[in-house]
């Protein structure tokens, strides 16, 4: 599975490629575009584990205890 290091490296690297002087206003585009896709999966993976840490730590240590008065 791709990691959100990997996916935070390519929109890097798309980025750097966009600011071309070579390329055309499209092509440019694109790949901010991309970048930016790479970016918004990468912040989505992070999310992904975090929640799935938080999710194991409450199974280990059981549901949070309610106090009722």
């Amino acid at each position: 599975m791709i990691t959100a290091a990997a996916c935070q490296e390519a929109a890097e690297r798309y980025k750097a490629l966009s600011t071309d002087p070579g390329i055309s206003a499209s092509r440019a585009s694109l790949l901010k575009n991309i970048a930016k896709s790479f970016a918004g999966l990468a912040t989505q993976l992070d999310r992904l584990a975090a929640l799935t840490r938080d999710e194991g730590r409450r199974s280990v240590n059981g549901p949070p205890s309610v106090s009722r008065p």
